[in-house]
């Protein structure tokens, strides 16, 4: 009986922790690593940023930036730039290394502190892909670790005493844009070049800047550091593109990393492909799989890696590496239009052939169940991949929302686009960043929570889908929320889930959702 009473009380402390550790978001993974959070507590379908519904506070912030945001318990960590000056403009728009990582108040978004991260190698301020801010800070409650792509990373206390910091090398060009700093067995996880006295790096050869250079870039790498004193511990040695964001999971109790190299621009790491490797004390590679165009676009769950290449959905076994099923996705499948004339959604038409080259927007897709979803390529679609079926589905979905003399309005094919800063900085640079947020762009991970998915676009759209409907047609469409006014609000930052609450920031604040 005193046996059964102990495990009893075991068990009951390690699910009061698991719930608890669940409504914590530590990290740009989640508290799952895989976007996923299940919860008993309610969280927000619908709100306006613009009317005020369903919005607890929101908080201007001293500048932009694109990190996420991490949650524990009743502190919210994030990443900025310095307060941007025309000194940073160039001829080719506004450039800027330094950065500075916040904590706020979760209950009012009041700012407690903040720390310098002087980053040394300038990046394009709201770039399409990434900037120097977009790393999303870690924590565990009792320590958040800021990286800049600017090449700094740096630990706190959570209450704001430096433990150490430290810069490092960052590539001319194409520095690591979509890997997210994690922590893993006391061990920081970033990627980045080997350090310039390692006689393992290659030698950089290319142009300042030049992204397409064949030959003259150094590798990209997977590097850990110790989480408490930021010492250098380990290299794995396969690379990775600064095109893969890396995907975590777990095969046989032990976690693993899924990894890419390609896409393009050609990257120097080779062979093109994806790989395994465990997270173990030496990194030991599971398998690798050569010859795969896999840019970056990758998910994992717990039996499967799902990748596209070009043209499919590739779903490949977790522990081997062997291919389950191919299932084409360029233009396959149906599409379900909205006539504005009419003012109704028309019957399921064929898709017709793509004008992009990108079938689907970068960074955009996740798994839930038998269905795979994504942010189309095309303006204003959403897709679903039927795993099982093999059926593909899009549903053509409003650009934005506004509202005029109090009524909802849906837009879509006319937007408007801005990204005003929290300092009122006029940002120069790259005209892509105020398309519609489709295609070439890479869009903020979706987020998934209680079967609900939240894809966030540039122009701080907010769709919400029903990730369990049995048809995906208009009744899959949750909502179609905002995160501000048309043409003043814009976003590459994931939402963030906590305590029933969704965080969100824009390039001019911060906002709770309740």
């Amino acid at each position: 009986m005193l046996r059964h009473s102990l495990l009893l009380s075991l068990a009951l402390v390690s699910f009061s922790s698991l719930a608890l550790a669940q409504q914590r978001w530590p990290s740009h993974r989640g508290p799952n690593q895989n976007y996923h959070l299940s919860s008993k507590t309610s969280f927000p379908t619908t709100w306006s940023v613009s009317k005020g519904e369903n919005i607890r506070w929101r908080m201007p912030l001293p500048e932009t930036g694109h990190s996420g945001i991490a949650v524990w318990d009743d502190k919210l960590f994030l990443t900025c730039f310095k307060e941007l000056s025309e000194t940073d403009n160039r001829n080719n728009g506004t450039w800027a290394a330094e950065s500075r990582g916040h904590c706020l108040d979760a209950k009012t978004g009041k700012l407690l502190w903040s720390c310098d991260l002087p980053g040394k190698r300038p990046n394009q301020v709201n770039g399409t892909f990434t900037d120097s801010t977009t790393p999303t800070p870690v924590t565990d409650g009792k320590h958040v670790w800021f990286v800049s792509a600017g090449g700094y990373m740096a630990c706190y206390t959570v209450t704001g005493q430096k433990v150490w910091a430290k810069p490092f090398d960052v590539r001319t060009k194409h520095s690591a844009k979509q890997f997210q700093p994690f922590l893993h067995a006391g061990k920081l996880y970033y990627v980045m070049m080997r350090d310039s006295a390692d006689p393992l790096r290659r030698e950089q050869t290319a142009k300042d800047y030049d992204k397409n250079s064949k030959t003259g870039w150094p590798w990209m790498h997977v590097r850990t550091f110790d989480a408490m004193t930021g010492e250098a511990v380990d290299t794995l040695p396969q690379g990775i593109s600064v095109h893969s964001k890396g995907a975590l999971g777990q095969v046989n109790g032990q976690t693993v990393l899924l990894h890419a190299k390609g896409g393009g621009h050609s990257p120097p790491e080779k062979p093109y492909g994806i790989g395994l490797s465990k997270l173990n004390a030496t990194h030991d590679q599971v398998w690798e799989r050569p010859g795969l165009y896999f840019e970056g676009t990758h998910f994992v769950d717990q039996q499967h890696a799902y990748c596209f290449d070009k043209n499919d959905l590739v779903v490949l076994d977790l522990a081997s590496g062997q291919t389950i099923k191919r299932i084409p996705v360029r233009n396959q499948g149906s599409i379900i239009r909205f006539d504005e004339s009419a003012g109704k959604y028309l019957a399921p038409q064929a898709v017709e052939k793509g004008k992009s080259k990108h079938m689907l927007t970068h960074r955009s897709n996740i798994g839930v169940g038998r269905y795979h979803f994504f942010l189309g390529g095309q303006a204003g679609t959403l897709g679903r991949i039927d795993l099982e079926s093999g059926e593909v589905n899009h549903l053509q979905v409003p650009l934005q929302v506004r509202y005029e003399a109090g009524k909802k309005v849906y837009q879509w094919k006319q937007f408007d686009s801005g990204d005003a800063t929290g300092s009122g900085f006029v940002v120069e640079g790259d005209k892509r960043r105020l398309s519609h947020g489709f295609g070439h762009i890479s869009a903020a991970t979706p987020i998934v929570i209680n079967n609900h998915i939240y894809f966030t676009t540039v122009l701080g759209t907010v769709y919400v889908v029903d990730a369990t409907a049995e048809t995906f047609d208009q009744r899959a469409l949750v909502a179609v929320n905002d995160l501000g006014k048309p043409g003043e609000t814009w976003t590459l930052a994931p939402l963030t889930a906590a305590e029933g609450c969704l965080y969100q920031r824009t390039a001019r604040e911060i906002i709770c959702i309740q």
